[in-house]
């Protein structure tokens, strides 16, 4: 079936919902369609699954922590990434701690889903991308699909976990189209090669995987031998094709839509540095979001992004570093 990230979303919250376990599917705006993945949920599931909540995020993910502890699997819909902040004392004081202060004893099954509105003339308040934030706080997974089946098989997997998750879906790639599996799995856990090469390891997350195979035609006209690898989660992250990768390529270049200091991206960076020091022929270079709060004006904001060009001139300078 042939889907955008937005209806793979939308796809995959039916196929839970229709579960006969107890799921409840919360949120802002929900009985409206606003976001375009929640068309017909009401109708199907009726008010008692699909709950419209008020403007007031603490208290809503407050809410969906107790159901989920009550054994309901409960997936909240914040829609901005930005309004996370409202209720962080919720997600990374209470969500994230339970199970370990009752010593495993209690079960989370809690999906908070959220958009990274950027690129789109958002503005700064409504424009960050959060994922990488979240990995300085134990107890939370964190996933950022980045094609369609990504987008509905780890959905799939959030709902179904026993753990808190925090479901970021980059919203550059919402209308991207591609092929969708209904019945394929993926484990929380997944990075994936998507293109082979053997000078060059390109590590991509989230909405920079678009913008890498976008460079397809230059590594061609380049002759690069450039692999890419997408990582769709953050945490628990699987360091096994990366590794391999870059033993075999010892030149790494990592593209995240997340700020420089503090990423995702330099810590994936340390760790390459750490553990595989000695296969590693060039510095590491790091493409990211700049570190500036998101302008209004769209011109100002492209400066600031990961583009194809920054990704290429940085690949550039890696891949003929000391040759």
């Amino acid at each position: 079936m042939k889907l955008n990230l937005g209806n793979a979303i939308k796809e995959a919250l039916k196929a839970e919902l229709s579960s006969t376990t107890p799921t409840l599917f919360m949120g802002q705006d929900l009985h409206y369609n606003l976001y375009g993945y929640t068309d017909g949920l009401l109708e199907q599931f009726g008010k008692e699954k699909i709950l419209n909540t008020p403007i007031s995020e603490a208290t809503v993910v407050g809410t969906a922590i107790g159901a989920a502890l009550c054994g309901v699997r409960t997936i909240v819909d914040l829609t901005v990434a930005n309004f996370m902040y409202i209720a962080m004392d919720q997600i990374v004081n209470i969500a994230s701690k339970n199970s370990y202060m009752y010593n495993g004893k209690l079960e989370l099954p809690l999906t908070i889903m959220c958009g990274e509105f950027y690129n789109c003339g958002n503005a700064a308040q409504h424009s960050d991308r959060l994922h990488s934030l979240f990995i300085n706080f134990p107890g939370l997974k964190i996933v950022a699909p980045n094609t369609p089946q990504n987008a509905y098989s780890l959905l799939r997997a959030s709902i179904n976990d026993k753990n808190p998750v925090l479901y970021f879906s980059d919203r550059t790639l919402f209308y991207e189209e591609s092929e969708v599996d209904l019945n394929f799995k993926i484990q929380i856990g997944n990075s994936s090669i998507i293109r082979e090469g053997n000078k060059l390891t390109l590590l991509v997350v989230s909405g920079c995987v678009k913008t890498a195979n976008e460079l397809e035609n230059e590594f061609i006209k380049l002759n690069l031998s450039v692999e890419i690898i997408e990582i769709s989660t953050i945490n628990p992250l699987n360091l096994d094709n990366i590794y391999f990768s870059v033993k075999k390529t010892g030149r790494v270049v990592i593209a995240d839509t997340s700020n420089r200091s503090g990423s995702f991206a330099e810590h994936l960076s340390s760790l390459i540095v750490e553990n595989l020091f000695g296969f590693l022929k060039a510095p590491i270079k790091i493409v990211a979001y700049e570190d500036v709060p998101v302008p209004f004006a769209n011109n100002l904001e492209k400066k600031l992004l990961p583009s194809k060009s920054k990704i290429l001139d940085s690949i550039i300078k890696v891949y003929f570093y000391n040759n």
